[in-house]
């Protein structure tokens, strides 16, 4: 059930209000929410005894949208999640995350997300993500995002992503292949405060 704080997170992180159009995977404190699949984007759980999904986008797709947000609003939770986006060749998509986490309590909340993306020849993505942290409690609240990219020829990916505010601690770290004739765009904005910690680090071999 999608509470008042869950919703505020969704909008914050996701632009969301209301059901999303076309695919999507809304996780919330460690289980699904909702999710659907269309024609092109096809979303499945993980098979392999870890939590987290499976995107795969069908070749050819075009101007389609895939928002897959998570949230966190239950005190003491800490998780660890796997999501994999297989893009078929020429597909051209965006992709829409954000993780938000709230505590209220002395106890901390923390997720952990590892974001794989195998971009076939020709392919594009736009991958656009919001971070935030809320609640007036002393707990922790971190997100440290990990994505590894492997983008064949002439595939683009391009990343905008932001930390809006909230987060006591993150790690992100970034690692890609490019093969010839590839692209990959970053644009990363980090908002600290007080006694917050940010870390980032990237590494990217052309191939």
């Amino acid at each position: 059930m999608i509470t008042d704080i869950d919703a505020k997170l969704l909008e914050r992180i996701a632009d969301l209000t209301g059901k999303p159009v076309g695919a999507f995977n809304i996780r919330k404190d460690s289980g699904c929410e909702a999710r659907q699949s269309t024609e092109h984007i096809e979303i499945t759980p993980k098979t392999d005894g870890k939590q987290g999904i499976d995107i795969r986008i069908k070749a050819g797709t075009k101007g389609e949208q895939c928002h897959i947000p998570v949230i966190i609003s239950k005190t003491g939770l800490s998780e660890l999640v796997y999501n994999d986006f297989y893009v078929g060749e020429g597909a051209d998509v965006t992709i829409v995350a954000g993780c938000g986490v709230h505590t209220e309590t002395g106890e901390p909340a923390r997720h952990n997300g590892i974001h794989r993306f195998f971009l076939k020849p020709g392919s594009r993505v736009l991958y656009q993500e919001k971070h935030i942290g809320t609640g007036k409690g002393a707990g922790l609240r971190s997100i440290d995002p990990v994505t590894e990219a492997y983008l064949e020829e002439n595939a683009v990916l391009e990343m905008d992503t932001a930390q809006i505010g909230g987060v006591d601690h993150t790690l992100r770290k970034t690692k890609a292949t490019a093969a010839a004739g590839a692209k990959l765009r970053i644009r990363e904005r980090i908002l600290t405060e007080g006694e917050q910690d940010a870390r980032t680090e990237f590494e990217v071999e052309l191939a």
